[in-house]
């Protein structure tokens, strides 16, 4: 039976309770997956549910059949639809539109039931610790959200972030701590006025802040980046809490803030650098391979980072949304990405990894630009880079770092901060742990792949004009370059065979192919090309000839040509001068196709703002093609612009045979050129460097933690210390640091986390000191 919670009849918990107590029947599609991943599989599934109208309090009606009630859950066992039928619903609906689709989903999905309460332990268990969810945060179900109540509370994350913490209320919960003293304080996490905050009530008169003892208070909160507002007619310490914070995260804040607190106003202090420098050990080399400790690390890595992986994505796409938007200002972008960002799970202008039904992968802090998973490992890799947030600084930026305006417009509007282009470093992470980290910044990284049976990576890095280089990073970390490839334009994706011993660059005016074990190369004048899964040595290519795209096979063994599928037909209008369809992927089947269009705006939009990219899926046996999206999220101001898109599953370990012909034409390995220089980036890596380093400087000396600035701080270094000019300009400020920091840890001044955050910063100047810069390793900061 399910349980009654004993909560207020307007808790949306006890709510449910009532609900299904006195419900005949009702359909409850769950398993041990987030809310958000649910809701997408559900959407494909039972697609009638985003078709409802908000009740109250995250309850839907279901337009096609107003006898029917559903709402979503989630609580520390997983997360459910609960599918409430009353008497008069239509039962022949109820099956053929919610129950058969539902029971199609895959393990570890489940249908169950409940009849007037009664039902299996599993759904009892899950459905009592459980909270009503706003369905809204899932992309497939944003058009919900505009309920006629304008109900508002915590956001998923928040209540994940809380899950052991006390619930008060709905929209409260409470953390009781201790200082070493035996002193203790309430420290509460709510929902007020739309902002998720921590709060501590304090003990004071109405006229505390204009007082005699008015600078205490002030003082206290001086502490941190804390504020005095008076809540409910009590004066309270009130700390804003970052969207996306994670269990480590929060814990670590309401940590700082309660000991701030209990340790009363502040004496003075400084932050001065020590003049003589004090040595630390270099770091020493970590023998494992990159995946097994990214693996092993520790739930306190999240601090601060966290990262949400789709448990059911059939393909993924990376994303940027472009603003359309005539004589727009910083402040007018700003706007337009604070709104992005509400709507679109975090993400504003910048590059998004999104899962198949538009849920976001990447977190807010970075924008990636090329990303890929491999399912039966969790292991993942990325080109990317820091979004403005991480620095304290608005999101208008990442648009201006993608479109020029932070050097230009931005800078004439009196808004100079925010980086121009930055390059994109590689990343990489693991979804059994959730970590994402730099690997490497000396390169720019345009596109990256990873051949899951070896944990190979590949990068196709951009060295400058149309000159690129192909490597590949082997389990233990270290790149190794294959080749360096003419005629990039920046766009190209780089793809494994399936066994893993080639590689192909696909152009739009040809293709490359590089040999993984010795480098040689040869140039295909075939264009859009994709590995084809179902026959060894096949690439399936699109040809946009003659206002046609017709995919088509070409046989690496044969040298030639063979099937011809039916010509693309897209339901949107496509302009006829422009190609059809570019850099195509393969299902791992052969029936479908995944591929970017510059399909779905108008001549006149295209004339006067350009057009990015679509992505579309396409059917091989009919041609058939439709947009995965609308090209708009609005009424024509902001464009999708699609930069990637491909499948999840492993491609079939297929070898590869050439030709006599092909094979003759290979051509050695070309690894010496101006551009593959270490310090070719530096000029990019130091302005990452310095951003960081400055917010990590504030944070510590506001008590906050460091932690999620240190890889990148580590990564930059190495491409810094190569750059001459580069070095000689930071090396007196970034030695300072060090000694500045040294004297910190060793008077005590820094928090335990705080002190071994800044210890790898410490090891890696040594490092460097020591002519050992090859040791600063950034998964130096995961902890086992």
């Amino acid at each position: 039976m399910v349980r009654n919670p004993g909560l207020e009849p307007s808790d949306p918990r006890q709510l449910l309770y009532s609900l299904l107590e006195a419900c005949g029947f009702c359909v409850v599609f769950s398993g041990p997956v987030k809310a958000e991943d649910l809701l997408e599989e559900a959407a494909d599934l039972a697609p009638t549910l985003m078709g409802s109208i908000h009740r109250a309090r995250g309850f839907f009606q279901l337009e096609q059949d107003t006898e029917i009630t559903w709402c979503a859950v989630e609580g520390p066992l997983g997360s459910a639809i609960l599918i409430l039928c009353a008497p008069d619903a239509d039962s022949g609906f109820v099956i053929k539109h919610l129950l058969q689709p539902l029971q199609s989903a895959r393990p570890p999905l489940a249908v169950e039931s409940v009849h007037l309460g009664s039902t299996t332990r599993t759904v009892a268990d899950l459905v009592a610790g459980a909270d009503v969810v706003p369905v809204w945060e899932s992309p497939r179900f944003i058009r919900l959200r505009q309920d006629p109540d304008h109900y508002v509370t915590l956001p998923l994350w928040a209540r994940r972030a809380a899950h052991s913490w006390e619930r008060l209320e709905l929209d409260m919960y409470r953390r009781v701590l201790q200082d070493g003293d035996g002193d203790t304080v309430n420290i509460l996490f709510c929902l007020i006025g739309g902002r998720t905050l921590l709060l501590i009530s304090i003990d004071a008169p109405p006229d505390a802040l204009s007082g005699d003892d008015a600078w205490k208070y002030r003082a206290l909160a001086a502490k941190g980046p804390y504020s005095l507002e008076h809540v409910a007619d009590q004066l309270a310490l009130v700390l804003d809490v970052p969207t996306g914070i994670d269990a480590a995260g929060l814990e670590d804040l309401s940590e700082r803030m309660a000991a701030d607190f209990l340790a009363g106003p502040p004496d003075s202090g400084t932050f001065d650098a020590p003049d003589r420098l004090t040595v630390s050990e270099l770091p020493v080399a970590d023998g494992r391979s990159l995946w097994d400790r990214l693996e092993a690390a520790s739930e306190e890595n999240l601090a601060g980072r966290p990262f949400h992986w789709p448990a059911l994505a059939r393909y993924t796409t990376t994303e940027r949304i472009r603003e359309s938007v005539p004589d727009s200002t910083f402040e007018s972008a700003n706007a337009l990405a604070m709104d992005l960002r509400s709507r679109r799970g975090g993400s504003g202008f910048e590059y998004t990894w999104r899962a198949s039904g538009d849920a976001p992968i990447s977190p807010s802090w970075l924008t990636l630009q090329s990303a890929c998973l491999d399912p039966r490992t969790g292991r993942a890799v990325a080109s990317g880079h820091l979004t403005h947030e991480v620095w304290g600084l608005p999101p208008a930026y990442d648009l201006g770092a993608i479109d020029g305006r932070n050097g230009f417009t931005f800078r004439n509007e009196g808004k100079p901060d925010g980086l121009l282009r930055p390059s994109s470093s590689l990343y990489v992470g693991s979804s059994q742990s959730g970590v994402f980290l730099p690997l490497d910044s000396r390169a720019d990284v345009i596109s990256v792949d990873l051949h899951g049976a070896t944990g190979t990576i590949a990068a196709l890095e951009f060295l400058g004009g149309s000159t690129g280089a192909v490597a590949t990073y082997g389990p233990d970390g270290q790149r190794r370059v294959l080749t360096v490839v003419e005629g990039i334009v920046g766009n190209e994706p780089i793809r494994f065979s399936g066994d893993g011993k080639w590689l192909l660059v696909s152009g739009s005016q040809n293709s490359t192919l590089i040999e993984t074990a010795g480098g040689r190369f040869l140039v295909l004048q075939i264009s859009n090309a994709a590995w084809w899964p179902l026959d060894e040595s096949c690439l399936l290519t699109i040809d946009n000839d003659r206002g046609q795209a017709v995919p088509r096979l070409f046989n690496l063994a044969t040298n030639s040509y063979g099937r011809s599928f039916p010509a693309i037909t897209l339901d949107v209008p496509a302009q006829a001068e422009l190609p059809h369809f570019w850099f195509p992927a393969v299902s791992s089947d052969g029936a479908e196709l995944l591929a970017l269009t510059p399909a779905g705006v108008s001549e006149e939009y295209r004339q006067k703002y350009g057009r990015g990219h679509r992505a579309a899926g396409i059917r091989l046996a009919n041609g058939k093609a439709s947009l995965l999206h609308t090209p708009f999220l609005d009424n024509g101001r902001l464009e999708r612009d699609v930069r990637e898109v491909r499948w999840t599953q492993r491609p079939p370990l297929h070898r590869i045979r050439l030709h006599p012909d092909l094979s003759e034409r290979l051509t050695t390995q070309v690894t010496q050129h101006a551009y593959l220089s270490p310090a070719r980036w530096a000029d990019e890596a130091e302005r990452i460097l310095i951003q960081s380093l400055n917010r990590a400087i504030i944070l510590t000396k506001a008590g906050q933690p460091v932690s999620h600035l240190l890889p990148e701080i580590l990564a930059s270094l190495v491409p810094v210390k190569e750059g001459p000019e580069n070095w000689g300009r930071q090396s007196a400020w970034l030695i300072e640091i060090r000694n500045g920091i040294s004297n910190e840890i060793s008077n005590n001044a820094l928090t335990e986390n705080q002190a071994a955050a800044w210890r790898h910063y410490l090891s890696a100047i040594a490092a460097i000191q020591a002519g050992r810069a090859e040791l600063i390793d950034p998964l130096a900061t995961l902890k086992a």
